[in-house]
């Protein structure tokens, strides 16, 4: 038998068959361009078809193309239609001569028909795509159509931003305006089923007319199945060998980023090793130094001495006590240690405080463990400090200060305890505690509409006071319970050999807590929010309070207030005087206004618009034009009162209203959000430096205060009051307020979550803090 073709036809066929399929093949090529000619002119334009807006092609030219398509398809069926196969077959079950050729020609005629009608689908697309579906302002698909009276389309988008600069058609020039544009849902539609057929992928109808030319078994045997199966082996064998080298590819450049990346450690681990070990032998170097100096008539080597033979002198006997042993006269304490009498009965540590101290220095303090707690932190700020350019021993030496300042305070040891409320208040949160001019005296003011006065050396001394009772009142509560004990021995004694009866023994009773008493105490119109003392007149006091007021008091005179400005509409929430000029004094509202005030007059001499609420307000101390403020758009506003239309900058950060802003230095800021962080501002670069956080504050107005350029402290909801050192972002002491009596100030062991620090005030250059909190207690505390 003759072989046969893939595709179905026979290499073998006889002259006259091949003729016949060959003049049906140019035939059907001849009507297919007919039909593509026909279909490739253009459509005519949409013309109105009536007053509803409904638009209709050219009905006589669309007549033609249409009947051009039908003769075609006519001609075609008719001339391209299967012959029927042979009556008479061969003996070896073959096909006919005449019957092959027939059925052969028949399908290839098939497959023109099919190739020329989707030759024309294509043209009308390409029609439609290319004249209809253009928007003439942006040359692309017309995306929501849109006609105008005139008859033509655009885009909604492009018709509408030229109508808003011209009036006019931009096709026609005729005069247009934006209500005379309506949507043409005709055209969109079309559009639309455009777009929809050409995101068919092309594969989809390779894989039906494979689908279909094996279902329908025409003329294919297993050689063409093994041919067409070979083919798309091949070609699945060639897409996947292009996606694997892809893979591939992609897998490379990672690798080769990533190796990038782990070589450029590996320099800056080396860079930084190299500068560990020259900062480990310079102060290796250092020590060795100082050793060398340190020799036996040094004072270093003195005072070595002497602190050698003070800590064995507690422990080796003298020669007084050869005797033998000694019953010692001692009181055994609650932990176990013994106390110590002497021979006048005067403990030891009170005797020790009569004596005059020796001049030496204290010992070094192990501070490993603190240093293990924050070494994250340190090392972070040491490989920054060495790192950005600093160099030599400047780096080192700035390191080497933050090192010492946060490893030589531990805690926070409370000196006086003090109460805001009377003991009956339910509500006595401490909103503001400020010290005065000289700080001799302190100021609390909170949601009780009092401001108390509390003179600072007084609280100090009645503290001591009452310590005192305390500890000698904890050393006779000690000697009742070591009386106790052997009178319960001799008792069990008695009772083991007479049978007698208990008694109980009364150990004593504990002091009272301690009052402390205001030595001036004033009280507002409205629950008070912020105090400000003036810097220069020493008893002058502001305070703003919830009805929108600032109120200015005098300390030193009666309990009335000397001035009232009222112009805020709102509550008032900061109030803060100029250091450069005391007669004036700003204020931050609610009503986002913030006011500039003179003591010499009742109204304000300027206001600043704010966006939002304003929260705080604060003066630099060190130009007196220079305001800045926190509001609630989460921004902290910086003004300068000689061009107050335009802040100089805005300092953008945090996630949450700005509660308190304070200035660290004339060029740094810091800022108190209810994001739960403080960031550290440079005003020069308007940068944020370091941002702080530790502390718990979601809603509450919870203090912020500064001691010098380095200590900064704030309050939180959690009861704890939180202090950070400036160069590192972790808290460096805190101090847990607990659940306190009001009345009695003893501690509870159960816990509030309802409490929280709402005040802090430092007490400038020292190591003494103010603190209170929700409660209305008040603790000063020392940085120890």
């Amino acid at each position: 038998m003759p072989a046969r073709h893939p595709l179905g036809l026979q290499s073998g066929a006889a002259p006259s068959d091949l003729d016949m399929s060959l003049s049906g093949e140019l035939a059907a090529q001849g009507q297919a361009t007919a039909t593509t000619t026909a279909l490739s002119r253009p459509l005519p334009p949409f013309t109105e078809n009536g007053p509803d807006g409904s638009y209709s092609a050219n009905r006589s030219e669309a007549s033609s193309v249409a009947a051009t398509v039908a003769t075609t398809e006519h001609s075609q069926s008719c001339c391209l239609t299967p012959l029927a196969l042979g009556d008479d077959d061969n003996e070896d079950g073959g096909f006919g001569m005449a019957g092959s050729a027939s059925s052969t020609a028949a399908r290839a005629s098939a497959r023109m028909r099919t190739n020329a009608l989707s030759t024309a689908d294509t043209s009308v697309s390409a029609v439609v795509a290319n004249d209809i579906a253009k928007c003439p302002i942006c040359l692309s698909t017309i995306c929501e159509a849109f006609m105008t009276a005139c008859g033509h389309s655009f885009c909604y988008g492009c018709i509408s931003r030229h109508l808003s600069e011209r009036q006019t058609c931009p096709t026609c020039c005729r005069a247009l305006t934006s209500d005379q544009i309506y949507p043409n849902f005709a055209l969109n539609q079309l559009i639309n089923s455009h777009s929809g057929e050409t995101q068919h992928p092309r594969s989809s109808n390779i894989v039906d007319q494979i689908r279909n030319s094996v279902e329908s078994n025409q003329g294919l045997d297993v050689g063409d199945i093994d041919a067409l199966l070979l083919v798309l082996q091949q070609k699945k064998l060639e897409m996947r060998s292009f996606e694997r080298r892809f893979e591939m590819l992609t897998m490379r450049n990672f690798l080769i980023a990533t190796q990038a990346r782990k070589l450029d450690k590996i320099e800056g681990l080396r860079t930084e090793l190299a500068m560990l070990e020259g900062d480990l032998q310079h102060v290796t170097n250092q020590l060795e130094g100082n050793a060398a100096r340190s020799n036996d008539g040094s004072v270093d080597g003195i005072l070595a001495k002497s602190r050698l033979a003070l800590s064995l002198g507690n422990r080796l006997p003298t020669a007084d006590l050869g005797a033998g042993p000694q019953v010692p006269n001692a009181v055994t304490a609650e932990d176990g240690t013994i106390l110590s009498e002497t021979n006048d009965g005067q403990h030891p540590v009170a005797r020790a405080e009569q004596q005059p101290q020796q001049l030496l220095p204290p010992a070094p303090r192990n501070n490993s463990r603190r240093v293990e707690e924050h070494y994250a932190d340190l090392e972070s700020f040491y490989f920054n400090t060495r790192m950005r350019g600093v160099g030599g021993n400047e780096g080192l030496a700035e390191f080497l200060e933050t090192l010492t300042t946060f490893a030589r305070y531990e805690q926070f040891r409370p000196v006086a305890t003090l109460r805001y409320g009377d003991g009956t208040a339910n509500a006595a949160i401490v909103a503001s505690i400020e010290f005065d001019r000289d700080e001799e005296v302190f100021a609390v003011a909170g949601v009780t509409r009092k401001i108390k006065i509390f003179d600072y050396a007084n609280v100090i001394e009645q503290a001591d006071t009452w310590n005192g009772l305390a500890h000698t009142a904890q050393l006779r509560r000690q000697r009742q319970k070591l009386a106790a004990r052997q009178d319960w021995w001799n008792r069990e004694v008695e009772e083991n050999s007479n049978g007698g009866g208990s008694s109980s023994v009364d150990v004593g009773a504990p002091v009272a807590t301690a009052l402390q008493y205001p030595t001036v105490e004033f009280t507002n119109r409205s629950k008070i929010s912020c105090l400000s003392f003036n810097p220069y007149i020493k008893s002058q006091l502001a305070c703003s309070d919830y009805d929108g007021t600032v109120s200015l008091w005098d300390v030193s005179a009666s309990g009335t207030p000397i001035l009232n400005l009222g112009e805020h509409e709102k509550r008032t929430w900061s109030v803060d005087f100029s250091h450069v000029d005391p007669t004036r004094l700003c204020s931050g509202s609610d009503d986002g206004k913030v006011k500039i005030w003179t003591t010499n007059k009742r109204t304000s001499v300027m206001t600043i618009e704010g966006k939002a609420n304003v929260c705080c307000v604060r003066f630099n101390q060190l130009h007196g034009n220079i305001l800045i403020f926190g509001s609630a758009d989460h921004n902290v506003h910086c003004f300068d009162l000689r061009m107050p239309k335009q802040p100089l900058c805005v300092l953008r950060g945090h996630r949450k209203a700005v509660s308190y802003t304070r200035f660290l230095s004339p060029d740094e800021i810091i800022s108190a959000s209810t994001d739960s962080s403080l960031k550290l501002w440079n005003m020069r670069t308007q940068e944020c430096v370091r941002t702080f956080s530790g502390h718990t504050n979601e809603k509450n107005f919870v203090g912020l205060t500064t001691s010098g350029s380095e200590w900064i402290a704030c309050g939180s909801e959690n009861n704890t009051m939180y202090s950070y050192y400036r160069n590192l972002s972790q808290p460096a002491v805190t101090h847990k307020f607990g659940n306190c009596n009001p009345v009695t100030g003893v501690e509870q062991p159960e816990d509030d979550p309802s409490l929280f620090v709402s005040a802090v005030c430092w007490k400038n250059k020292t190591n003494t803090l103010l603190s209170a909190n929700s409660q209305g207690i008040i603790k000063i505390l020392e940085l120890v």
